[in-house]
């Protein structure tokens, strides 16, 4: 048995979610996570997030939030097939989270996995800072079905053939939705993390507590630079060959009152 294959059969304690690493037929199947189902294709990039997101432990998982959180309004946007969602609604249970998935395949595993939690809205449609339709990118990896992106990239994604999706201006939708505020944001969106978040009101931005996700290579320092410049403590994780990395954003008040093991966590 590969390191994988042991890794993923050791935090999942499944001997039928570790065989589906290896099926190519992307197949929907389903896994028994905090006793609710969650669905995913098989031997694709939907196994991946339900590991790095929901098995790794709170603080090795992709994604950290801290205790001293507790947020109201969380926006998930690049929502995938909802697995950073049920995870949020899980330890934040009194929180109202609004997901954003513009690919209509994953959109539709994405409302199978979050039909349990009724403090999760999801919208099949991406942010940014116009409204209409745009071309997208699939990526180069066959079994990568969250990679698609805005930019066609030799080394990431195809510059042929692309997809049609939605997009609306997050203001807009903000403003369509009736809402004040938003506390935390979490994005990946697969290089437009720049263009949606600069696009977004400042007036949202300073109210929010703490920002996290994924860059690509794309605008990134200019992004931190300018969620830095609103107040913002930034944090990175990237290693110098790769042009994906992880980042968190927080206001003072939430960084002065993260824990130790927080802070050598988000190192």
């Amino acid at each position: 048995m590969s390191s994988r294959r042991l890794k993923y059969l050791i935090k999942s304690k499944s001997f039928s979610f570790v065989k589906d690493l290896k099926d190519k037929s992307n197949k929907v199947k389903s896994y028994y996570w905090n006793n609710q189902k969650i669905f995913y294709r098989t031997s694709s990039s939907d196994m991946a997030l339900i590991y790095q997101i929901l098995l790794k432990s709170k603080y090795q998982a992709e994604y950290l939030f801290p205790s001293i959180l507790s947020p109201k309004v969380i926006f998930d946007i690049g929502g995938n097939i909802g697995i950073t969602s049920v995870y949020l609604a899980s330890i934040f249970p009194e929180a109202l989270i609004y997901t954003f998935e513009p690919l209509e395949d994953n959109f539709m595993i994405l409302q199978k996995n979050i039909q349990p939690y009724n403090n999760i809205k999801a919208f099949n449609f991406g942010l940014g800072s116009k409204n209409g339709n745009f071309k997208v990118y699939q990526s180069d990896d066959l079994e990568n079905f969250g990679g698609v992106s805005f930019y066609p990239d030799p080394t990431g994604n195809k510059t042929e053939p692309y997809i049609s999706c939605e997009i609306k201006n997050i203001n807009d939708v903000i403003k369509e939705l009736n809402i004040d505020s938003i506390d935390l944001i979490k994005i990946d969106t697969e290089g437009a993390e720049h263009d949606i978040l600069t696009s977004l009101e400042k007036n949202f931005l300073r109210a929010t507590s703490w920002i996290t996700g994924e860059l690509h290579g794309k605008q990134d320092f200019e992004l931190l630079n300018y969620l830095h410049d609103l107040g913002f403590s930034i944090g990175v994780k990237k290693l110098i060959d790769s042009r994906l990395f992880m980042f968190h954003g927080g206001r003072s008040e939430i960084i002065s009152q993260l824990t130790r093991r927080e802070i050598k966590a988000l190192k």
